[in-house]
């Protein structure tokens, strides 16, 4: 195995007649096949079955995912995190962030090419596309043809707000359960808003996928904006050797003027399928483009061709400005490695407190209204409220006792308390001293004692607080 990355010349490239502008749209994209394109349907086609299974999978008795806006729980791969949960949830955002990072330094966007929602959404529309009305050239034959298939049309776009309705399910359903919202539409009771975000996600959907596709990586993708700053000489970026490709092969009339014109042409003979299959519209043969998504459409395509005319693969690939082996690309990577070391401690610390997260939250406060009271038998009573928030997906019992013999609970069923899953409960707890009230530090008029709570024959907190007597 060769341990050299071939370098790229970025000289400056040939003028061809076909000039396209990064902003120009592609009329009809042809697809291709190839490693990279086999490279991305793996990733994207199980992102894709994630996506519509998630609202339905369960785990622990919860959702997959799911956002409850009304309970304000947020369910994810069985933990679920409440609003005090923030800086859990920061700590997963941070690795997320940080590894996308580090994916863009060592190899530009390959989450725009390979598992962007974007990207996925518009090769899925693309294949419709094709499977429906033909090729791109039976395509292109048809929007220049006056005898144009409406069938054809209305079968495909049928087919696009297929997959549009599905999405938009979907994404609602990330905030209202499948089974939730499916009976809600099989019965008709679906409300205005759960209604207008349906409608919403379908219509972006079809829209996007549809219609607009590149022009949302162009103008409105902002990470395609700024993701040139993470980038550095050792980057790994889809390019075209203009040392080996050019002069382009030009088409002659002539057969002897074309046969003189291959001996001294490059490999590239300006086929131009590198173009076509091109999600975004861009020559690559033009030089690095902040356009350029690096899903390797290109390079497939070339390297097709380059089997056909047994010339060397490689032309278009996946390489640096510069010379460098392998394991040059890890070393002196500062940015890189800076990154990666950042994803890591981020999703470690993220592990460390989903490990150790508490399923149940307990506050005990004494009651505000007043230092103490006479209860009906006349003994000195104190009041507390209790706040319990079980945040596990099962019922817990806890039972409450105090760790001073000289006062009791007011009520005997206050020492076993129940909490539903998911649940917060308060109640009032009075505690009194029997008469004769035999406190040590009565004199003082505050005596200290403790709160025990106990589950499966453990106690798992100890809250202190105050008893105050006359």
């Amino acid at each position: 195995m060769n341990s050299k990355i071939p370098v790229v010349h970025l000289d400056e490239p040939h003028t061809s007649d076909l000039i396209i502008d990064a902003t120009q749209h592609n009329p009809a994209v042809r697809l291709t096949k190839g490693t990279f394109q086999r490279w991305r349907r793996g990733i994207s086609g199980p992102l894709i079955v994630l996506f519509l299974l998630a609202p339905w999978l369960k785990i622990n008795n919860a959702p997959w995912l799911q956002m409850d806006l009304e309970s304000r729980q947020l369910h994810l791969m069985g933990l679920t995190f409440w609003p005090d949960d923030f800086l859990m949830l920061l700590w997963l955002a941070m690795a997320s962030a940080f590894a996308l990072f580090a994916v863009a330094t060592f190899a530009g966007r390959l989450w725009c090419g390979f598992a962007c929602p974007q990207t996925v959404w518009t090769m899925m529309f693309i294949w419709v596309e094709e499977k429906i009305e033909g090729s791109r050239n039976q395509r292109l034959k048809a929007q220049n043809s006056k005898n144009k298939s409406y069938i054809k049309t209305l079968a495909k776009h049928s087919v696009w707000l297929t997959i549009s309705l599905l999405t938009g399910f979907t994404f609602v359903a990330f905030f209202e359960s499948g089974e939730g919202l499916f009976k809600q539409i099989v019965t008709l009771n679906i409300s205005i808003e759960v209604g207008f975000w349906l409608l919403f996600f379908t219509a972006l959907t079809y829209i996007n996928g549809g219609w607009l596709r590149e022009q949302v990586c162009l103008h409105m993708c902002p990470y395609s904006r700024f993701q040139s700053v993470m980038l550095d000489e050792k980057s790994l970026k889809v390019s075209y050797d203009n040392h080996r490709g050019e002069p382009r092969l030009e088409k002659q009339k002539n057969a002897s003027a074309h046969t003189n014109n291959i001996s001294n042409s490059g490999d590239c003979i300006d086929c131009t399928l590198c173009v076509q299959v091109c999600p975004v519209g861009i020559d690559i043969r033009q030089g690095l483009q902040y356009a350029c998504i690096d899903c390797g459409a290109c390079i497939d395509a070339c390297d097709e061709i380059m089997k056909k005319i047994n010339k060397p693969t490689g032309l278009i690939r996946f390489t640096n400005h510069k010379t460098q082996s392998w394991k040059a690309l890890f070393t002196d990577r500062k940015r890189l490695w800076g990154y990666s070391t950042l994803a890591v401690l981020s999703g470690a610390a993220f592990i460390l407190q989903a490990t150790f997260k508490e399923t149940l939250d307990i506050h005990m406060i004494r009651d505000r209204g007043s230092l103490y009271f006479y209860n009906e038998q006349g003994e000195i009573s104190n009041s507390y409220i209790l706040k319990l928030h079980n945040k596990s997906n099962e019922p817990q019992q806890l039972i409450l006792s105090l760790g001073q013999d000289m006062l009791e609970f007011s009520r005997a069923e206050s020492s076993v308390i129940s909490v539903p899953p998911l649940q917060q409960i308060s109640r009032q707890v009075r505690v009194h001293c029997p008469t004769p009230c035999g406190l040590p530090n009565q004199g003082s008029g505050r005596t200290p004692i403790q709160f025990h709570f106990e589950m499966n024959g453990d106690i798992v907190e100890t809250k202190p607080s105050s008893f105050f007597a006359p």
